[in-house]
């Protein structure tokens, strides 16, 4: 194995997340996989449908997030997928410039997720977290409190 690493040398914050698994582990976290599976995917379809999106998009976001966040992200614990607080007020910026359900709406919810994605790029290249601790509590609270009124 060590002759295979030279061979074909791997970044390494790819799969950082990765580092130090061990294979006794695979039992048990398959098994906390498809519970994960089974709370998530029907989440992801509702998450889907609240975005006016047709359910499939859910399940693709969930795997798209998934998989980057394994190839790219550090924390091997953490889930990643569509949020559904965020999803009827995506929807309504969506409705706002095309119908739901038709090719325009689906190009512009693609374009909005590129956007964002290249948000958070941007940010992460420039160790920008730090801006999240300017958010006081209050705030925070609000936002949340303040979400159902918004369906």
């Amino acid at each position: 194995m060590p002759r295979f690493r030279k061979l074909t040398p791997m970044p390494t914050w790819l799969f950082a997340s990765l580092r130090g698994y061990q294979i006794a582990w695979l039992p048990r976290d398959l098994v906390a996989g498809l519970m994960l599976a089974a709370i998530a995917i029907p989440g992801q379809l509702a998450t889907a449908r609240l975005a006016g999106m047709p359910p499939e998009a859910g399940l693709y976001a969930f795997a798209a997030g998934s998989l980057a966040f394994a190839a790219f992200g550090a924390n091997r614990f953490m889930s990643v997928a569509a949020d559904s607080t965020i999803a009827p007020i995506f929807a309504g910026a969506l409705a706002s410039m095309a119908n739901p359900g038709t090719t325009q709406y689906a190009e512009f919810a693609t374009l909005l997720a590129l956007m964002v994605g290249a948000i958070l790029i941007a940010a992460g290249l420039f160790r920008a977290g730090w801006l999240a601790t300017l958010l006081s509590n209050p705030v925070t609270t609000g936002s949340w409190q303040a979400f159902p009124s918004t369906l």
